[in-house]
C-alpha cells in the first residue's frame, strides 16, 4: 500500500494502482516478493539475500503476522516457482520519520533461507550514493490495486516505466517535503503513470540495479504529484550490517 501524505496507510485515492503500466509475465522480475499480513496482500518488497528482503519502513507490522513470498506471480494459484518464509524480525530504519516520511526502508529477516532458482534472483543495489541520472526511464513493480475506483488488486504483478525527475523539480510540486534520502519519478504536467497504493516497499530498477522503494505521494498518477521513493544509494552501509 502505498503511503499518502494526505490519508494515511489505510486510505484509498482516486486512482489507486500502478497506473498506465502492463502486467509481467512470470518471473520477469526475479528479486520481486510480495509480504501478506496474515495472508492478504499487504506490501511488495525486493529479496536481498537468503535470508534477508527489503521493503518500506511504513510498511512495518508485528513480525510474526507476515510471510515474504519470493518466485510469485498468480496470487490465488500454485505457480510451482514459489519460496515463502515468515518473518523473524522486521528491521525499520532507526532514523525512519512518520510525519516527513524520511528514511522509509526497512530490511526483514527471514525465517526460512530462500535460494536462487530459474525464477528466483537476489536483487542488485547500486553502489553507495551512486544515483541514475535525471530523465533515466526506471522501472517499478507491483501487486496493487488497478481500480480508478474501489478495490479490484490484480493477481499478477504490474510494471510501469517512469522517468527519474530532479529533487529540485519535486520539491517546488511538494512544497519541500522531498529529502536528499527520497527520488522522484513521474511526467511533470502530465502523469498518467505512477505506482500507488498495495505496491508500497516494491522495487524501483534503474539500470539493472534496485534503486527505490515506493514509499508516498499525494495521490497517483496527478500531473503535478509525481511518486517519492526511498533513495537506496543512501543505505548501502546500513544494509550491509546486516546482509
Amino acid at each position: 500500500m502505498k503511503f499518502f501524505i494526505l490519508a494515511l496507510l489505510v486510505a484509498s485515492a482516486a486512482a489507486d494502482r500502478i497506473i498506465g503500466g502492463a502486467p509481467l509475465s512470470p518471473n520477469q522480475v526475479p528479486y520481486l516478493v510480495n509480504l501478506k499480513r496474515f495472508g492478504s496482500l499487504m506490501c511488495g518488497g525486493s529479496l536481498l539475500s537468503s535470508g534477508y528482503a527489503m521493503s518500506a519502513a511504513h510498511c512495518n507490522t508485528n513480525a510474526a503476522a507476515l510471510t515474504v513470498t519470493a518466485g510469485d506471480h498468480s496470487l490465488s494459484s500454485n505457480d510451482g516457482t514459489e519460496q515463502a518464509s515468515n518473518v523473524v524480525r522486521t528491521i525499520p530504519h532507526p532514523q525512519y520519520n512518520t510525519n516527513t516520511l524520511e528514511n522509509d526502508i526497512m530490511l526483514l529477516q527471514l525465517t526460512s533461507s530462500i535460494s536462487q532458482t530459474s525464477a528466483i534472483r537476489y536483487a542488485t543495489l547500486p553502489a553507495a550514493n551512486v544515483d541514475p541520472a535525471v530523465g533515466t526511464l526506471c522501472n517499478v513493480y507491483g501487486w496493487g490495486n488497478t481500480a480508478i475506483t474501489g478495490s479490484n488488486y490484480p493477481d499478477v504483478p504490474y510494471g510501469v516505466s517512469v522517468p527519474v525527475i530532479s529533487n529540485a523539480d519535486c520539491n517546488s510540486a511538494y512544497g519541500g517535503d522531498i529529502y536528499d534520502d527520497m527520488m522522484c519519478l513521474g511526467y511533470l504536467g502530465q502523469g498518467g503513470k505512477d505506482s500507488c497504493q498495495g505496491d508500497s516497499g516494491g522495487p524501483v530498477n534503474c539500470n539493472g540495479a534496485v534503486h527505490g522503494v515506493v514509499s508516498w505521494g499525494i495521490g497517483c498518477a496527478y500531473p503535478n504529484y509525481p511518486g517519492v521513493y526511498t533513495r537506496v544509494s543512501h543505505y548501502i552501509s546500513w544494509i550491509n550490517q546486516y546482509v
